[in-house]
């Protein structure tokens, strides 16, 4: 989780003008496409870096942490520990996802975004020194905490972009957050234990805190994206603007200012929650926690998955080696983000795409006791293992493609500009809950998968397939919205 400005592009407006039906339907707005403000959505993307990194940093090595500190000795019972720690992080930014889109709305977005970002640095920095499980615990808890301002920075994309360039903005967002997990994961599988491969960690320090070099890292990238945040990113809440113009007055901001999200409202203005949550919002928010749901307990269980041994229905892999493939996962995500705009246009807008990418998260699970078998049958290293490997990465790479899609359809199933913002917090609390929930169940289910014995150990298989299919068809009852809340403001 590159850009490209020529032919790519250009099928993406031509598809956001001619094939969505939320935004051709209600008809053509602009005439020509708005550029994209990169002074200010530049330095967005550098803070949505670190949220991935502070949330997943951890996945490669946790399980060993667990193991290390001597929360339990059996490698088998580690699930439990690990999903629990992992889930923790996202029921604390459940918590706090409507108070600090709350807050963002009466002192602004860029105070919020830039203190929960720091916070999830700093937070990052004490699990990498923690030697309990309550300190994993906590240190956990505080970084979710904070990582509830998720929210407020897609509001900020929303409100800097119009009908023309959405589409490219929140592609960019998914791919700095894609970007994050590739750095973030090897990080923390590559650098965890430095004594062990650098003689400059051969101090006392790093043998009794093995775990905190790739979190230091991590912290400090976290206050530096801060810093270039807190000198440069403008504030996109109008009432807390510097200027008294317009909304289009300042040089970054798109000059098509009628059409952005926050032209004649005020913080108080605000629709209540009743009015914001009509069946077709609540049917996409449906759809966000059966995306986030497939999603997550796939992203939380390829770890344990790959941690565990071969013959217990893992792969057996090393912390290092699982950082690297999930860094490839993410190599992966990423290549397969510019063709985005383009499989958009040819399947025929938004929710058609949604549709077909969430068709693909069955496939992907079906993947993994295959990958297993062959691990058995060929060994990892044979050729027909890298090549099954490396088409589970590609499915699960198309499968993104949800992410984007849903990021869209939250933003067009606004009913006006002034629920945006609460109808991204509930959105992102219907992300988040599959988060808090997800992990803790599914990896709990593998180990009692493997200890049962059920269906050869392949219950847990089982019953994502189920859930991921129930999603799937969830998706084909969306349909494409009829108006779209941008052009009803400019006619008013």
């Amino acid at each position: 989780m590159t850009c490209e400005r020529t032919s790519l592009l250009q099928n993406e407006e031509r598809g956001e003008q001619h094939n969505d039906a939320h935004t051709s339907n209600p008809g053509q707005i602009l005439d020509s496409p708005t550029p994209l403000p990169w002074k200010s959505l530049s330095v967005i993307l550098m803070l949505v870096v670190v949220q991935p990194v502070g949330f997943e940093i951890v996945f490669p090595f946790v399980n060993q942490m667990i193991l290390e500190i001597g929360v339990v000795t059996d490698p088998e019972r580690v699930g439990f520990y690990s999903g629990l720690i992992e889930s923790i992080f996202s029921a604390m930014s459940f918590i706090t996802i409507m108070p600090a889109g709350y807050l963002a709305d009466r002192i602004g977005r860029k105070p919020v975004v830039l203190c929960g970002t720091l916070g999830l640095g700093l937070s990052i920095a004490l699990f990498g020194m923690s030697r309990t499980l309550l300190a994993m615990i906590l240190s956990r808890c505080i970084g979710g905490a904070l990582g509830g301002v998720w929210a407020c920075t897609k509001t900020m994309v929303a409100e800097q972009t119009d009908i023309t360039n959405q589409a490219r903005a929140f592609q960019w967002l998914s791919i700095s957050y894609r970007v994050g997990q590739i750095v973030g994961l090897p990080l923390g599988g590559l650098l965890a234990h430095p004594e062990r491969h650098f003689s400059l960690f051969q101090s006392k320090f790093w043998f009794d805190y093995p775990f905190a070099l790739p979190c230091f890292l991590a912290s400090a990238f976290a206050i530096c994206a801060v810093a270039a945040g807190y000198l440069t990113l403008e504030e996109t809440l109008k009432s807390k603007k510097k200027t008294t113009r317009g909304y289009g007055s300042t040089s970054s901001e798109p000059p098509h200012a009628a059409l952005l999200v926050h032209d004649n409202i005020s913080t108080t203005d605000k629709m209540s929650l009743r009015s914001v949550l009509n069946p077709y919002t609540i049917s996409i928010l449906f759809g966000c926690i059966g995306m986030c749901l497939a999603s997550e307990c796939l992203f939380s269980i390829f770890p344990l998955f790959s941690f565990t041994p071969i013959t217990s229905g893992g792969l057996g892999l090393s912390e290092g080696a699982i950082g690297v493939q999930m860094a490839i996962r993410g190599i992966f995500n990423v290549g397969t983000m510019p063709f985005y705009s383009t499989l958009r246009q040819y399947f025929g807008g938004t929710v058609r795409f949604y549709r077909v990418a969430m068709c693909l998260w069955p496939v992907s699970i079906l993947c993994m006791p295959l990958l297993n078998f062959l691990a058995r049958s060929a060994g990892t290293e044979s050729w027909t293992f890298n090549i099954a490997l490396g088409f589970f990465f590609l499915v699960w790479a198309f499968g993104g493609y949800s992410w984007i899609s849903i990021y869209i359809m939250v933003t067009d199933a606004a009913p006006s500009a002034s629920a945006l913002s609460t109808l991204n917090g509930i959105s992102q609390m219907a992300i988040v809950l599959p988060q808090a929930i997800g992990p803790a169940c599914v990896t709990s289910l593998f180990a009692f998968s493997i200890k049962s014995g059920i269906a050869g150990g392949n219950l847990v298989w089982i019953v994502m397939f189920v859930l991921t299919c129930s999603a799937a068809i969830h998706s084909m009852t969306i349909r494409e919205p009829t108006s779209n809340w941008r052009k009803e403001e400019q006619k008013t």
